[in-house]
């Protein structure tokens, strides 16, 4: 991987949720095959990784062109999240190293949102439960603005959302952190610079610096940052 700038400044952070602090996306992917088992239908990564980072309204269009035409993939994908759910409401899986990343940066006083394409409500609730939601300022889900990602919108509500509590003056005051390329069009659609952490998937593009830069970590990645609390 290229060596990245060292010295992005950054006034306040805004991160994705599932894929980026939760390692949700595996246990995503393990019910989505097993409910496509459930039909007797085989689903592979191949298919999933269409839906990957698509809030839900364009993540159920996705299935569509994916299931066999008899399967109402509005049914699917309720019975796909209602057996994701019941394993999340066991345990809820943080990325490694991300816990120590949020208490280091609240201790120094750098203001953090969450902006993911999941309901508001059940961001809430899992970040509460693994234990990051009390660091947060705002949490904004898809469901919470006009349009779900790739569209900007979370972003903005994110940004809005912080210059109200914080006092930071916009977009070029932040820096995303993203995991799908779904989220980096999103947050770069939005007027901000994003660090990409992939996670099943690899970047599709390379890194655009300053806009876009890509890490192995998000250790890595706030590594990057010239934090100015």
């Amino acid at each position: 991987m290229p060596t990245q700038p060292k010295t992005m400044p950054c006034k306040a952070i805004i991160f994705d949720m599932d894929g980026l602090l939760l390692d949700s996306e595996t246990l995503s992917f393990e019910t989505y095959v097993e409910t496509a088992d459930r039909y007797g239908i085989t689903a592979g990564f191949d298919s999933y990784s269409r839906i990957l980072g698509l809030n839900m309204i364009d993540g159920v269009d996705m299935l569509r062109s994916i299931l066999p035409a008899h399967i109402d993939a509005t049914v699917f994908k309720a019975e796909w999240v209602t057996q994701y759910n019941e394993r999340l409401a066991a345990s809820v899986p943080v990325k490694t190293g991300v816990a120590d990343v949020i208490n280091r940066l609240a201790t120094c006083n750098i203001p953090m949102a969450v902006a993911t394409s999941s309901q508001g409500e059940k961001a809430r609730d899992v970040l509460d439960r693994a234990g990051l939601a009390a660091h947060m300022l705002a949490i904004t889900g898809s469901d919470e603005v006009v349009r779900g990602k790739p569209a900007p919108d979370v972003y903005l509500a994110s940004i809005e959302k912080l210059v109200t509590l914080c006092g930071i003056t916009g977009a070029d005051d932040c820096v995303a952190f993203e995991d799908s390329e779904v989220g980096v069009r999103a947050a770069l659609a939005a007027g901000l610079r994003v660090i990409q952490i992939p996670d099943l998937l690899p970047a599709a593009k390379p890194p655009s610096p300053p806009f876009h830069l890509v890490a192995d970590t998000l250790t890595t990645g706030i590594g990057w940052l010239k934090i100015n609390a």
